[in-house]
């Protein structure tokens, strides 16, 4: 009986996540054809950056497979969308400290 509550309610969960992550995908492109794409140009430019510090790290990211994950079974390809998701990581993480010291640095000046 317990069985069987936890996996419809694991159901339930499944089904609301996928349905938050199709409302988080549907509602900017809505507001985004709804407003025009005149007052959407800095959100549209900052999709641009991220979708190229994606390829980018995409294409930089090797494709090495070490003892761990032959070990595992991971693949080339999952090797390498593994490591581009880390320097994706690295590259927003550090272009975020990199815009918070220059927000602290320019208010001292103001």
């Amino acid at each position: 009986m317990s069985d069987t509550l936890i996996t419809i309610g694991l159901y339930v969960a499944y089904i609301a996540f996928f349905i938050a992550i199709a409302t988080l995908i549907f509602f900017p492109f809505y507001n985004l054809i709804k407003e025009g794409f005149g007052k959407s140009k800095g959100s549209l430019l900052y999709i641009g950056i991220l979708a190229a510090i994606l390829v980018i790290a995409y294409l930089i990211s090797p494709a090495e497979q070490g003892a761990f994950y032959t070990k595992m079974g991971v693949g080339a390809g999952t090797s390498k969308l593994i490591g581009a998701g880390l320097i994706s990581t690295y590259i927003v993480g550090a272009s975020l400290v990199v815009i918070l010291l220059y927000s602290v640095v320019s208010k001292w000046f103001k």
